[in-house]
């Protein structure tokens, strides 16, 4: 009867001592870059000036790789299942392209174009809180892998051409019409909207609690702006993919 005793005790003691070793919580620290998901768009307006029709649009190029940071934490409530949250804030600059019609004041058909590029660079910045569904298939003392997807919620905030300002020279009795793109006035759009995201992070641990790693995310999403250089609600796409590295922590 002793013996039993003593024997299911060895048993139960290195289960326990394997449950309490496995770390429950995790928090990720992560820089990085990311690469957006919108695409190239152009906004343009068009009107009546000296009669004719006239226009002004803006091209925006699709968004450089810019730089991603990102950080978070979840609770493992299974070995194998979880939930965490990440906030990401990712930053990127480019140049807009500004062109321009503009009819002679004086003539018919004699209209002249203009295209030139803003001065300075135009800033993109996205936010995201991504909730995440957790799952880890593979663990050890020095070695974690998570999978994990999940709701996305996205503020997206866009520096856009407002209006293009421009010299225009033409003489009354001359088809001669040079117009010349001066400048622009910009402003800073900012929207808000769901979507989603799916990614993995791989961990590789010096101590029981902390180590090094790295991680890709999918993310996608929309938000609704008002363009006001042509006056109408634009859906500027959110997301994209980011891929970086940095410090896990787990507990």
């Amino acid at each position: 009867m002793k013996r039993s005793i003593l024997v299911a005790a060895l048993c139960v003691i290195p289960s326990f001592a394997f449950a309490q070793a496995e770390p429950k919580g995790w928090v990720d620290v992560n820089v990085g870059v990311a690469s957006s998901g919108q695409d190239e768009f152009t906004s343009a307006f068009g009107g009546l000036l000296f009669g004719e029709p006239a226009a002004l649009a803006a091209a925006y190029p699709q968004p450089s790789r810019g730089a991603d940071f990102d950080y978070g934490g979840g609770f493992m409530f299974t070995p194998v299942w979880g939930l965490g949250v990440s906030v990401t804030g990712t930053a990127h600059e480019d140049r807009a392209g500004l062109a321009l019609t503009v009819p002679h004041p004086y003539i018919f058909n004699a209209s002249a174009t203009a295209a030139d590029v803003t001065a300075d660079a135009l800033q993109r910045a996205e936010t995201a809180v991504h909730v995440q569904v957790a799952a880890v298939p593979l663990w050890s003392n020095r070695f974690t892998l998570r999978v994990f997807g999940g709701p996305s919620y996205f503020r997206v905030t866009q520096d856009t051409v407002e209006d293009i300002s421009f010299s225009q020279t033409a003489f009354p009795f001359s088809r001669v019409n040079i117009v010349t793109i001066t400048g622009f006035q910009g402003t800073e759009l900012e929207g808000t909207g769901w979507g989603y995201h799916a990614g993995a992070d791989v961990g590789v641990f010096f101590t029981r609690v902390v180590g090094v790693g790295g991680m890709f995310r999918f993310s996608h999403g929309s938000v609704e702006v008002f363009d006001p250089l042509a006056g109408l609600n634009h859906d500027l796409e959110a997301g994209g993919v980011q891929v970086g590295g940095g410090l896990r922590l787990r507990f």
